[in-house]
């Protein structure tokens, strides 16, 4: 038996053992579930070429509400690689590999059991690399449908994303163009009481719109094509009617001409904080 192997069983008994209480308990111990269930299933054995990947993802999401339509969001996030393996030329982690920025309005309607939001926002994209450093500049329109029955709630979420600059070119000729790239994610969430969901989710990535001049690239234009799917399942908790915490496992996967070519777990976990003015 392998050390893998070895590991993947002792977690699945700490998992039964952390579902059985978590049942008696409820709330507080949901969250301790999800490092386990993160671990045990990087430690599986994964089929496929490529790397598989073990990642930490966070953002910060500050929301001001200025009216029952109008917000504004604010929301810095980083990425940070801490394993790698099956690619034998790359073994080494990445560490901090991406930063993210989003800021822009958002407004809301609502009418009996569906909720409307039109966010759309600037999109800053860097990418830290040992011997230097690119970044995009994007513009993202993501309609979000959220309908309530009961306890769940289904949620649509179409994200555009039109990327408009892109520094990885070497000429300003190519650096200024433009694709685009929809998201799809479909969301169901149920609410466990007042201040606890449980989320699942899954959103596939299509390149729509490739750049006339430049040659597509993962971290400037995009090609056309399905590239990319992931798979979300995590909770959200109120900690204070201002502050929620959302912790997710994210499973990542890539595709190039239909082939899968990397595999990357992330650990994702989401701080929000709210003013309202009205």
């Amino acid at each position: 038996m392998t050390f893998s192997e070895r590991s993947a069983i002792n977690y699945r008994k700490n998992m039964r053992s952390l579902c059985a209480t978590a049942a008696q308990r409820k709330t507080p111990d949901l969250l301790r579930i999800l490092p386990f269930l993160f671990v045990m299933v990087f430690t599986q054995p994964h089929a496929g070429k490529g790397a598989t990947t073990g990642r930490f993802w966070s953002y910060l999401n500050l929301t001001s509400v200025h009216s029952p339509n109008w917000a504004i969001v604010a929301m810095p996030g980083l990425r940070y690689e801490f394993a790698r393996s099956d690619d034998p030329s790359t073994l080494s982690p990445k560490g901090v590999y991406f930063y993210e920025f989003f800021i822009g309005p958002v407004y809301t309607l609502t009418t009996c059991a569906f909720t409307l939001k039109l966010p759309i926002w600037y999109y800053y994209m860097g990418f830290p690399t040992p011997d230097d450093y690119f970044y995009s500049h994007n513009i993202e329109v993501l309609p979000i449908l959220n309908y309530r029955l009961g306890r769940f709630t289904l949620t649509s979420r179409t994200i555009f994303h039109n990327t408009i600059y892109a520094s990885v070119y070497e000429s300003s000729e190519l650096r200024n163009g433009y694709s685009m790239v929809i998201r799809q994610l479909l969301q169901l969430s149920y609410s466990v009481n007042t201040r606890m969901n449980l989320v699942i989710g899954d959103e596939p990535f299509f390149g729509v719109i490739e750049d006339t001049d430049a040659p597509p690239n993962a971290i400037g234009f995009w090609p056309k094509g399905f590239r990319l799917n992931r798979l979300y399942i995590g909770c959200a908790h109120n900690i204070t009617p201002r502050i929620t915490v959302s912790p997710q496992y994210v499973l990542e996967t890539v595709y190039d001409g239909g082939s899968l070519t990397d595999t990357n777990h992330y650990f994702f976990v989401t701080v929000s904080y709210t003013l309202r003015y009205f």
